[in-house]
């Protein structure tokens, strides 16, 4: 990222082999893998081959695939060895990404291995989106947020030693610069127009607080599992690991020569932080702590157009709830950590494919999934295999963020703040087998935060 050699890295790279000639799009300048694009309704056949030197897997993060094509660690891909999975694309237009769901004999891998290079960007396409005109090719701005930090020779490092080490595993991986698309955040030259900018969080740990330099509202039009209802305008969105969201950027009022940045701005993180100063981050041990304020991209207008299309009120066709209500069955789910040893569900860590009875659920079944987060730090939880809808949050110590968690939609990952109860809806449809939950908090589910679930028919 500086002068001297390149950073090592571990990546995926792809060849399409039959297929729409856009289906992969290579990023040469990035250690990030392909962007994959793909069309609802599209039957998807994928090789994967692992040249790595240990186990790995490649997760389709989101998207809603029976459960042995799912990427789950309990499906490796030895050193060497070649996995055939193949699905029909069922979901609706969304951006989605692909990582490393890797537990082997050390224990969890995802952190490391993610953090090493193992991701890349998947974008589902379909008619009812196609429809909309919103802005792309071009008008379309792709942002991967990671943190890094590097050292010496530009070597990544990853974890630090002794008690940096033991607070890096508590709290989640801080790096010390954050990378926009695998490379320092950059100027873009943009027209007077309105751009359709989608960013995905790919950081091991990092919460961002995306806003715009001006003080101009943030317009937001989608979130993981694809385009909202109708557009959101709001102060600020929070991006937790592993979240998507789709924003409105028009500058369609600006001149040739302006310039407007999407930073993410300062939060009070102290309780975050496992209640230590704030602004201090881990003990103070991170140049970059949580809740700082830095730049994330700037747009720069080079070029005036005519008047675009404006943004519709209403995106897409009207896609309905999850219907629950006082029978709808509720499932309580208690994070915790467990002292020196990590973190848990309902007080129970990571035990391969082992499923406790109220971890079993029936296909068809509608229910209710309460996080109960009775820790100091936050915890963005996923769910495989489905999306859900946020209905209710209650307690906890949110205010600095409140106003930009953006709930509205469907989801795969959910923030629940310290002390923060969160209820999602999800029905469970179609594949049957084992599933996994867990927080995305990388360094907490290789830590014990991830559990199996079992869908039975």
């Amino acid at each position: 990222m500086g002068p001297g050699a390149p950073s090592e890295v571990w990546r995926y790279r792809a060849e399409l082999l039959k297929g729409p000639k856009n289906t992969v799009s290579e990023n040469p300048d990035s250690y990030l893998g392909p962007t994959i694009r793909l069309r609802r309704g599209q039957t998807v056949k994928i090789h994967i081959h692992n040249e790595l030197p240990e186990d790995t897997t490649v997760h389709w993060h989101g998207l809603h695939v029976p459960s042995d094509v799912d990427g789950q660690p309990r499906l490796p891909i030895r050193p060497g060895e070649t996995m055939t999975v193949g699905f029909e694309v069922l979901d609706r237009a969304g951006l989605f990404w692909y990582h490393s769901h890797a537990h082997g004999k050390q224990g969890g891998r995802v952190g490391f291995q993610s953090y090493a290079g193992l991701a890349g960007l998947l974008i589902v396409e379909d008619e009812e989106e196609a429809d909309l005109k919103l802005p792309s090719g071009d008008n379309e701005l792709l942002l991967v947020l990671q943190d890094r930090t590097f050292a010496g020779n530009n070597e990544l490092v990853y974890l630090g030693r002794g008690m940096g080490s033991m607070m890096d595993r508590m709290h989640g991986f801080l790096g010390d610069r954050v990378l926009a698309n695998g490379a320092p955040p950059t100027t873009r030259k943009v027209a007077t127009r309105p751009y359709r900018i989608r960013v995905l969080d790919g950081s091991n740990a990092r919460i961002y607080k995306l806003a715009w330099s001006d003080g101009r509202p943030v317009t937001v039009i989608g979130a993981d599992g694809g385009l909202l209802q109708e557009p959101e305008d709001r102060p600020y969105a929070v991006l937790a690991p592993a979240q998507r969201l789709d924003i409105w950027g028009d500058l369609s009022e600006f001149q040739p020569g302006d310039t407007l940045e999407l930073i993410s701005d300062r939060f009070r993180a102290g309780m975050m932080s496992g209640g230590m100063m704030d602004g201090m981050g881990m003990m103070g041990s991170n140049a970059l702590p949580l809740g700082s304020r830095f730049p994330l991209a700037r747009l720069e207008v080079s070029k005036s157009l005519k008047a675009s299309e404006p943004l519709p009120a209403q995106l897409g066709v009207q896609r309905q709830k999850i219907p629950v209500n006082r029978n709808t069955r509720i499932r309580s789910f208690e994070l915790s950590p467990v002292m020196m040893r990590g973190f848990a569900i309902n007080g129970r860590r990571f035990d391969g494919t082992n499923v406790a009875d109220d971890e079993k659920v029936r296909l068809g079944d509608t229910e209710i999934w309460e996080f109960h987060n009775s820790t100091p730090m936050p915890h963005p939880m996923h769910i495989h295999g489905l999306q859900f809808n946020v209905v209710g949050r209650r307690g906890g110590n949110s205010d600095s963020l409140q106003q930009g968690l953006v709930d509205s939609g469907w989801h795969d990952t959910v923030l629940v703040m310290p002390r923060e109860t969160v209820q999602v809806a999800m029905k469970f449809e179609r594949f049957d087998g084992l599933y996994i939950y867990h927080c995305h908090n990388m360094e907490h589910e290789d830590a014990g935060m991830m559990r199996y679930f079992q869908v039975q028919s």
